[in-house]
């Protein structure tokens, strides 16, 4: 077997040994919070084992780039059952651009709150979105791909690839 092989074959061994590797937290005799891949000493009674969180937006099958700017930028559509056209017109958008995206539905006097004090505003203008930190209130082409643009998402969708759904954002 050639080295090159060997290698490789190494490589992608690494990968699923190390994602196997139970994580251990403990508090010890002095106080501190100690984490692990170790068991802790048999002294300590009281071991967790932390699970670690996955990402809400399932973005299997899209390019590497939409994947890693749908995991630091998350796509979130805020609309109501009012806004028909409009917010039909905000999705067509989204997914020709392929951007992968949750939606919050604005129904109730404590969602309306909750939409008017993340967009500091008095109004509540929809659809909105709001890109990782960015936000923007209603449909502005321009505005909308600005924002997409420098998240990393790509200007056209990839033929054949369409955008996962996500889970609606709360």
């Amino acid at each position: 077997m050639s080295l090159v092989r060997i290698c490789l074959l190494a490589m992608l061994a690494l990968p699923l040994s190390a994602g196997a590797q139970p994580l251990y937290k403990w508090v010890g005799k002095d106080g501190k919070v100690h984490y692990s891949d170790q068991p802790p000493p048999k002294e300590i009674k009281k071991v967790e084992q932390p699970r670690l969180k996955t990402s809400s937006i399932d973005t299997s099958g899209l390019p590497y780039e939409t994947q890693q700017a749908a995991q630091n930028f998350p796509v979130i559509l805020f609309v109501s059952d009012d806004c028909k056209r409009e917010c039909d017109n905000a999705r067509a958008f989204l997914r020709k651009r392929g951007a992968p995206f949750s939606e919050s539905v604005i129904g109730t006097p404590e969602q309306a709150e909750a939409y008017k004090k993340r967009f500091g505003s008095d109004n509540i203008l929809l659809p909105s979105i709001t890109v990782g930190s960015q936000k923007q209130q209603g449909f502005e082409e321009g505005a909308w791909n600005g924002m997409l643009d420098n998240a990393g998402y790509a200007r056209t969708a990839i033929p054949g690839a369409a955008p996962a759904p996500a889970p609606a954002a709360q």
